[in-house]
């Protein structure tokens, strides 16, 4: 649309309300001018994760202390024994805080009331991706107080 007919279209608007409307069409006009239009989120290509074969994840467990493939290499977990109840739901707070930075959700189980399990695979590829790997590094990063 033409500024001389945006111009027009305002003017009639505002001619025909009370004041006070006025001021909030005003406000929501100019900012409305100032939001860019030149992005959009559905032009924003999420990054393409790939599927990891068998040697490369061999290499990158031999990074991660603690972390271990299952025997059809599809996951990778960990699992731990907390202090106590309060020191388990510490640690999942601080999981979920993780995933939800990285857009990586993983699997986690407490059972026993301090005994927690972790486990990353990566559904859409069907199998592990270099993003399980970067949260488990994340994860591994972290304090926790585990049984003595």
């Amino acid at each position: 649309m033409p500024k001389s007919t945006k111009k027009a279209v305002r003017k009639a608007k505002k001619a025909s309300l009370p004041k006070k409307k006025k001021k909030v069409i005003k406000r929501r006009i100019k900012h409305q001018e100032k939001a860019p239009e030149t992005i959009k989120l559905s032009e924003k290509k999420p990054e393409k994760k790939t599927l990891l074969n068998e040697n490369q994840i061999r290499t990158s467990l031999k990074y991660l202390v603690g972390w271990q493939s299952n025997d059809n290499h599809k996951i990778i977990f960990r699992e731990y024994v907390l202090r106590d109840f309060m020191a388990a739901v510490d640690l999942i707070d601080s999981i979920a805080k993780i995933a939800e930075d990285e857009k990586h959700h993983p699997d986690i189980h407490l059972t026993q009331y301090r005994n927690l399990r972790v486990a990353m695979t990566t559904h859409e590829v069907g199998g592990l991706s270099k993003s399980d790997f970067d949260v488990a590094t994340r994860i591994n990063e972290l304090p926790m107080e585990l049984k003595t």
